[in-house]
This record gives C-alpha cells, structure tokens and sequence, in this order.
C-alpha cells in the first residue's frame, strides 16, 4: 500500500474512532482528495483534514464545497422525506426505508453520509394510489416499471421499490429469493413506517455490494456503511444468525471477505475468521475499488465487467460480448418503457424501432454510450477471464 492509499485509509479510520487526523509527511494530496471525490466522501475529508490545511489552497477549497454541497443536499432531503412521510402517513400507505436512508442516521454526522436517492419499499399494489396521493405535492413520476417508481421532489428523487433485486441481479438465485421478502422481517413503528430486522439489513447491505461489485463496480462508501453500522451498534447484530443464514444461502465466503476487507481498510474488527482473504486478493481488490469510484462508473474498464457476470451467472446462460452489446444498443421494449421519457411507446410495441432511433441521434449520452459501446469491443477474452477467476474467489 503506497502513501497516499495509506493517508485515504488513515482519514476515513480516524473519522470512524474519533481521531484528529495528522498532516501526512509523503502523501500526494490531490490525488487522495480526487479519491475521496470519486468515492462521494470529500464532506468526511474536510471534517478530518480542514486543521492542516490553508484555506486559499486548492485543496482546502475542492473539499470545503464538497462538504456545503453535502449539508445543502442533505437539508433538502430532510424537508422531502418529512413532505413523503407526512404525505404516505396520512394516506395509510405502508413505506420502509433501506440503504442510506436508513444507514445515514448511524453516521457520527447525518449529514455528511451523502446519497443520490432515498430508497424505500413499498407494495407493489399501492403503487397507484401512491402516484395519486404525492403527485398533487409536487412529486413527479420519471420511472414507472412493474417494481419500481421513481419520484423527484425538487432536487430529491426518490426511488421506491417493491423488491430488492431483480431476478438474476445476483449469482445465488437462493439469496435472492430469501432477501426478496423483507417484509417478513419488517415491524411498523408508531406512524406508517416499517423498520428492517437490523440483521436483516446488515445481510441485505453485503448482498447490494455483491450485485454492483458483480456487474459493474462499487464504491468504499457502501464498505464504509458497514464499518459504521458495526462501531456505531455492534450488539444490535445478531452475528451468529447472519453467519448461519449465509452459510446456509451459500454467500459466507463473500460475507466473510466483505468484514475482513472493513478490519484492514478501517480498523473494525470482523466477527468471522479472515482466513479467505489473502494478501494478493486484498491487494487486487482494494486497487480495483479504489478505481472503481462511488458505483463503478470511474472505471472505463468495468464494462467488461459485466460480460464477466453474464458469462457466470446462475442459470449457467452466460452472454457473449456481441449479445451484451446488442442489448446495449437496442435495449427492450420492457426496459425502455420504464423511463418516462419513452412513456409514449407504453402500449406501442411495433413503435420500438423508432425509440431506438431517438435514442441514438438525441440525449445528453450520446458520447458516452459510444465510449460504452467501444468497450465492449476492445477487451480481450483474457481480461474476461481474469474478471472471471476474481468472481469466482470472492465467491460471486
């Protein structure tokens, strides 16, 4: 580990046990800072950095916007969440809340767990009286699909959902179906709310980390959330059933390298052995994350990924890289009609040859799409396959 993937470490330890963090002696500043910028944790940075560093540097400055885009975004959220809430509570809709909307209030500062959306489950039954009750508020609907509902409230977009993944998202069709019921494990609180089996949520938590690590890349922002939940409430976790139920799904090794990864990258004791995490495949790893970015997308490489996943996925019907580009290019009527940009193809099947039409001549993606697409012609097989053998390791 160099010195400036030590000092990002450093940083993010320090502000988890509560500890000033020193000015690094070696450490190439900028270039941890664009790190934590990729990573969405520049607000942390600030907190932890703000005492050494010169406020007419670059430095100081990139960080300290960061950290009042955080705060501005995070207000917002609260008065949209209090306007959803008020509005779900009195209509008698059932809503949970998973992910950062939950995972932030365990942050020593809310606001500074920053979040593109507030994610929440609801019943796919209600999902019209849902629309009918929040937009006359404001709310506008952008996504309409079977299990997902996407509103945006001024600048906050809330994305309700009535699963947690889609089939085949992950490689274990069991763990799917067992985290596809969540309200099982879901008690109400005073007011419409429903709150997760914390457990539960830990379990669900790693699996989401899986599904983007699996298919295109993750963030130290989703590890991060792990490490804060287990120093903010250790006991509230039931480790031995998280254990069993993963042993049992057959997920355990990736369970147990997700902690062992948290215990090295920020000093939080796993409860389970690390003996699945060798030094090569910690050094693999943390290098791919760290070039990874917040969701993957920093890494121009990660396209392969998923032709990786496709190739390895649990019906054993893997995808050649021509059918991933294919799909790409010409997406399918059921995916396109989600997007309410194309809400007038919804019932016009025969019309999905001018969407694609639309799609490739206007939008504000056109050149990255084509970067998109270039990639999946210019990687080797041999790349593939060594994102295959690192799936296979970390038992995805």
């Amino acid at each position: 580990m160099d010195h400036e993937q030590a000092f990002f470490f450093q940083v993010l330890q320090d502000y988890l046990h509560g500890s000033v963090t020193a000015k690094p002696q070696e450490a190439e500043l900028s270039k941890v800072f664009t790190w934590a910028e990729k990573h969405k944790l520049s607000a942390i940075f600030f907190i932890q950095c703000e005492h050494f560093l010169k406020p007419d540097t670059s430095g100081f400055q990139r960080l300290h916007r960061s950290f009042g885009a955080a705060v501005a975004q995070y207000v917002a959220r609260q008065q949209a969440g209090a306007k959803f809430r008020t509005a779900m509570d009195a209509a008698s809709l059932p809503y949970l809340p998973i992910k950062g909307t939950w995972v932030g209030e365990a942050y020593p500062h809310p606001q500074l767990r920053t979040m593109g959306d507030l994610d929440i489950l609801v019943h796919a039954e209600d999902s019209e009286r849902i629309r009918d009750v929040l937009s006359p508020l404001g709310f506008q609907n952008i996504k309409w699909a079977e299990t997902e509902w996407d509103y945006r409230l001024n600048n906050t977009l809330f994305e309700l959902q009535a699963e947690l993944f889609h089939t085949g998202e992950l490689h274990n069709r069991e763990l799917e179906a067992f985290l596809n019921d969540p309200w099982s494990w879901a008690e109400p609180t005073a007011s419409g709310e429903y709150r997760l089996d914390q457990s539960f949520h830990f379990l669900y938590l790693i699996a989401h980390i899986a599904k983007h690590l699996r298919w295109v890349g993750v963030g130290y922002r989703q590890f991060y959330d792990l490490a804060v939940l287990m120093q903010r409430s250790r006991e509230s976790y039931d480790w031995n059933w998280i254990r069993e139920q993963a042993e049992r799904l057959d997920f355990l090794r990736f369970v147990e390298i997700c902690l062992a990864l948290n215990e090295r990258w920020f000093g939080v004791p796993s409860p389970y052995p690390d003996d699945a995490l060798n030094d090569e495949l910690f050094k693999t790893i943390t290098a791919k994350i760290l070039s990874d970015g917040v969701f993957g997308f920093e890494n121009k490489d990660n396209y392969l990924q998923s032709i990786a996943a496709g190739q390895t996925d649990a019906d054993g019907a893997g995808k050649s890289r021509w059918q991933h580009l294919r799909t790409f290019l010409f997406p399918p009527y059921r995916d396109l009609i989600t997007s309410q940009k194309y809400a007038w193809l919804r019932g016009k099947p025969l019309l999905l040859p001018a969407a694609w039409v639309l799609r490739a001549v206007r939008g504000r993606n056109k050149q990255s799409r084509r970067q998109a697409a270039a990639s999946y012609l210019k990687g080797s097989d041999a790349e593939i396959a060594a994102r295959i053998v690192i799936l296979k390791e970390l038992g995805l």
